[in-house]
């Protein structure tokens, strides 16, 4: 019965109704596709027949079905982006659940007077593992010195204009136009990049 549904339970019922959600705005963005295409098929009729009124007409409703298109677009952005923070912040509980079982575990083993050195010892290592991407890069850079090569911090790989590249190159492609010749050589630049990594 619905009234002792398990987290669970609940959890996956939340997770479809969501998931049946984005389908649905997904559906309606490839009616309004399909409705923008016919009628502007049909506003070209209209215009090669002189048919002004109609014309008008069709360019109105082509206005509004575009505009549904984009707000649906929008909507669609809003909702797959919130899912994601959604499951993002899941996995945080997750991890500080599994958390709170190791410290309930140290503390059970070695003690309640022990659990401050524990916690003391582990706040340590976190720090180090937080210095640890800092290290490697300066023993990279080191090493890149001794070899002779240009030292690139991992920042400077790809830069925001290689971000934007890319971006502007996927959608050029999933609009169907051919890439023009300054995105495909950035794309073959940070394609190079990466793979030297």
């Amino acid at each position: 019965m619905g009234l002792f549904k398990s987290k669970a339970e609940r959890k996956m019922e939340r997770d479809l109704e969501i998931r049946k959600g984005i389908n649905h705005i997904k559906r309606q963005i490839r009616d309004l596709d399909r409705n923008e295409k016919d009628y502007i098929t049909k506003a070209k009729r209209a215009r090669k027949m002189g048919a002004n009124d109609q014309f008008s007409f069709l360019r109105k409703t082509l206005k509004k079905t575009a505009s549904q298109k984009i707000l649906l677009e929008r909507q669609l952005l809003n909702i797959e982006t919130a899912y994601q923070i959604k499951n993002q912040a899941e996995a945080h509980a997750q991890f500080a659940k599994s958390m709170n079982a190791v410290s309930h575990s140290i503390a059970e083993t070695f003690g309640a007077t022990d659990l401050a050195a524990t916690q003391r010892d582990f706040e340590q290592a976190l720090m180090k593992a937080e210095s640890m991407e800092q290290q490697m890069e300066i023993f990279l850079d080191s090493v890149s010195e001794t070899m002779g090569m240009d030292p690139t911090s991992s920042a400077d790989l790809v830069s925001d204009e290689d971000i934007d590249r890319m971006v502007d190159a996927e959608i050029v492609h999933e609009e169907g136009e051919p890439l023009d010749a300054e995105i495909s050589d950035g794309l073959k630049e940070i394609e190079k990049e990466l793979g030297k990594e």
